[in-house]
């Protein structure tokens, strides 16, 4: 739009990541603050603001990829600090689906996912795995598909695609709001793979063994804090998840392939039922 021409400058401000919670800024300069260091589901840095610049980020936080069996692309930095989302690419044959950042891409894997066909539609749960989503749009310039609940979080990117409820993004992948963990949080639903992608809506611990098997899992408002949900939010997120089937979720640390819509619904209906807590429940008592 011409009339918007003399803005475009701002929106390629240089990109800063803060080195306590990994969330990527715009700025002229060195930010003052993180505002989502500031937000009630995180906490503060102990020794106070530090930030990278995208080079630097990329020095510090090395970026590794693996291909999942069920042919979902997997990308995270290690090491890493702050919270280290990490990254899936799924492909269909309509284009590839990017969901969740991780905290930097490297040029040897922006060049992986250049030869995979490069990244049309690109989305995340949450503020706190946007990630360098930044990056990923820059690069390939996808459709940026987020909840408008959580706008006021993407300043460093540029949203083309906002929806409602759902979406159904390309063809078999669909975003659906559920909410309770932030207000535009979105789960991504993948039929053809019977994944979901939960984002923060659940947390595994992993079989040391085996690290796509739970040992078990618990849900959250403020994970770090410890703060529960309600009966009331358990029931959001029950009724959102018991009308897809699906046998793996990954949320954005996690890929597990022994959980799905059976013990999702067996979870979320126990915490619905009665007081609702953060404490991970073994799966063996679902």
């Amino acid at each position: 739009m011409p009339g918007l021409a003399i803005f475009a400058p701002a929106l390629k401000l240089p990109a800063y990541v803060c080195r306590n919670c990994g969330f990527w800024q715009r700025h002229f300069m060195t930010p003052p603050v993180c505002p989502l260091c500031l937000d009630a589901h995180h906490v503060l840095p102990l020794q106070g603001w530090n930030f990278y610049t995208l080079k630097e980020a990329q020095t510090a936080y090395p970026m590794h990829w693996e291909e999942l069996p069920n042919g979902v692309l997997h990308f995270w930095n290690e090491p890493v600090e702050g919270i280290g989302s990490h990254s899936y690419l799924l492909s269909t044959s309509t284009g590839n689906v990017c969901f969740e950042g991780a905290a930097v891409y490297s040029d040897e894997a922006l060049a992986e996912i250049t030869r995979r066909g490069g990244v049309q539609f690109l989305s995340a749960s949450h503020p706190h795995s946007y990630g360098a989503l930044w990056q990923l749009q820059d690069f390939f310039e996808p459709e940026l598909i987020l909840h408008p609940a959580d706008f006021s979080w993407s300043a460093a990117l540029q949203v083309t695609w906002p929806f409602d409820e759902q979406i159904e993004i390309t063809h078999g992948i669909t975003l659906l709001r559920t909410g309770v963990h932030f207000p535009g949080h979105t789960v991504l639903y993948d039929a053809a793979r019977s994944l979901l992608c939960c984002g923060d809506a659940m947390k595994f611990t992993l079989d040391p063994q085996n690290l796509r098997l739970a040992h078990s899992v618990s849900t959250h408002k403020a994970f770090v804090r410890g703060v529960p949900l309600t009966p009331a939010e358990a029931q959001r997120y029950l009724d959102v998840f018991s009308a897809l089937e699906f046998t793996s979720t990954f949320t954005p640390f996690e890929q597990v392939t022994n959980f799905g819509t059976a013990e999702t619904i067996r979870l979320f209906r126990r915490l619905a039922q009665s007081r609702p807590h953060p404490n991970f429940v073994s799966l063996t008592n679902l």
